[in-house]
């Protein structure tokens, strides 16, 4: 049967016996695919044969899906999928903070508590999940379903968000070594050892990314302007994988990455967990976790309409086929449930859109100076800015409340944030939560973007199509563009079909876990009544 969104009105007002449900799913496979635009699908689908396009032939297409917050960045993405929770709930309001007590900039998953393990030469940092303030689906799985956990990805980021405090297995690249941290394990996992030391990522170096499909199979021109490829790259197809020198090096890891081998291997190494450990094959609920990044770095580098793009899809969807045929053969065809999201979209090149419509690179350093300049015309000389990242806007301790003892002076200082070319205006951080309801749709963002304590004293926002992002496309705000991302789910449980409801990646979490049979603490989404089959 394949519902419509013509009746997703009243399927929304029904009640279902979800406890009468055949036996929940064996094994549960949440895709993040970084960066991702909602728009591709509709844009690229054509050249898609596999596993995406099984996805959107056999699953639930959620076509109205956008993230109900402001600042569209990785880490705030996967701990929203994960947690079924909003930033003003899970604490992560970007991929860092500036850390008050410390006068520090803070990486989301720094972690004093969690040191990395790693699989190579010895790497020293310390990262974890100590900053996410809400369990993960996960943790939930392996609390009240008896869950096996592995989490992998590129990013430290997104591999930590994706398996929250616990995990059997959760793996990411640091630099140029593969890494776990003491909160997962405290040696290297077997089976992860024995796959990294039989496919060495070195292997590749050399290697030409090159079109899977014949040139004329892609959208749009070949070659980007105003792309920043790599060092040592065209501003187009075919890219070399190498470094600065004839061994594997730091730039040799970072091409790598952006190339869809970096999302092959993972799709490897995900097959060799289940395997590994019997995923999917015991009488529990199993959860297998993908943060696939190249599309990422591809997008920042050349863009949404590049080809670099276009052919990371193009070989994700053929990876995600073998995956899924993988498990099809391992765990059984009606035993597993897929969902794939990502954590935000990309704004076009500035450059691009300026000759059509107003757009353009907003300077951080100039809104930084303006504020300067403007406290010091009220408060005397000195040095008055801690940080500015992203939206959120520190001063120095105890600035913020001079200002804010002298009304007239913080408006002066904002209105001269604001006279900066591309700012649209600027929030006060201490008055934004009560503006959670607004019918502005930008203040509503922001408050549900604001935790007390790590988000800004001011908010400042950039007008549409402005970035202060150095990559040539950049992504970190509640625009279309940025916030609009597909959601997919695919398995028995799931009526296929397409939905035009307004839903959140934030009810990812809580539909999983009702198939699964299990309770969430605390979420800000809903669960997807009108997807779910078996009723």
């Amino acid at each position: 049967m394949r519902r419509t969104a013509l009746t997703v009105a009243c399927l929304l007002f029904v009640t279902f016996p979800l406890g009468a449900q055949s036996d929940p799913p064996r094994l549960i496979v949440l895709v993040v695919v970084d960066q991702m635009r909602a728009d591709y699908i509709g844009r690229f689908q054509h050249q898609w044969t596999s596993g995406l396009q099984r996805l959107l032939d056999d699953g639930a297409w959620f076509r109205q899906a956008a993230y109900p917050y402001f600042q569209t960045n990785t880490c705030v993405g996967h701990a929203t999928i994960s947690t079924g929770s909003l930033p003003e709930a899970h604490g992560i309001i970007g991929n860092n903070w500036y850390d008050r007590d410390e006068g520090r900039l803070r990486a989301c998953a720094d972690d004093a508590n969690s040191l990395l393990v790693s699989y190579g030469d010895p790497v020293e940092a310390a990262l974890g999940p100590g900053s996410l303030m809400m369990p993960t689906l996960s943790d939930e799985l392996r609390t009240q379903a008896a869950a096996r956990v592995v989490s992998l990805s590129m990013k430290p980021r997104v591999a930590v968000m994706l398996a929250g405090q616990r995990a059997d297995a959760a793996l990411w690249r640091q630099d140029t070594a593969w890494v776990t941290s003491t909160a997962y394990a405290r040696e290297p996992v077997a089976f992860v050892e024995r796959f990294l030391s039989a496919n060495p990522v070195d292997d590749d170096l050399g290697k030409i990314w090159a079109r899977t499909l014949p040139e004329d199979a892609y959208l749009f021109a070949g070659a980007v302007e105003a792309s920043r490829p790599f060092e040592g790259w065209t501003a187009g197809l075919p890219h070399a994988l190498v470094g600065r020198g004839d061994t594997p090096d730091l730039l040799f890891y970072q091409k790598w990455m952006a190339s869809p081998w970096s999302n092959d291997y993972l799709g490897r190494l995900a097959t060799e967990a289940v395997v590994a450990l019997d995923l999917g094959q015991r009488q529990a609920t199993d959860y297998l976790a993908l943060g696939l990044s190249a599309l990422d770095w591809a997008g920042h580098r050349f863009g949404p309409r590049s080809h670099e793009v276009q052919d990371v899809l193009i070989q994700l969807d053929r990876m995600l086929g073998r995956l899924f045929a993988d498990l099809d053969t391992i765990v059984g065809s009606e035993r597993y449930l897929v969902a794939l999201t990502a954590d935000h979209g990309v704004m076009p090149i500035p450059e691009h859109r300026s000759r059509l419509a107003d757009a353009g690179r907003l300077s951080a350093q100039q809104i930084v100076n303006a504020a300067e300049t403007a406290v010091r015309a009220e408060l005397g000389p000195g040095q008055y800015v801690a940080r500015f990242e992203e939206q959120d806007f520190y001063f120095e301790p105890g600035i913020y409340a001079r200002l804010l003892a002298q009304p007239d002076a913080l408006k002066r200082v904002t209105d001269a944030i604001q006279a900066v070319e591309g700012v649209a205006k600027v929030y006060r951080g201490d008055t934004i939560p009560g503006r959670r309801d607004t019918g502005d749709m930008v203040e509503r963002a922001l408050a549900r973007n604001y935790y007390l304590g790590r988000s800004g004293d001011l908010l400042v926002v950039p007008r549409p199509y402005w970035t202060t992002s150095t990559n040539a496309a950049g992504h970190g705000t509640s625009y279309g563009y940025d916030n609009r991302v597909p959601i997919l789910m695919m398995g028995k449980w799931i009526v296929a079909g397409h939905y035009l409801a307004k839903v959140t990646p934030a009810d990812i979490a809580p539909t999983l876990a009702e198939i699964a049979g299990i309770t969430l603490a605390r979420t800000d989404g809903r669960i997807l009544i009108e997807a779910l089959g078996g009723l």
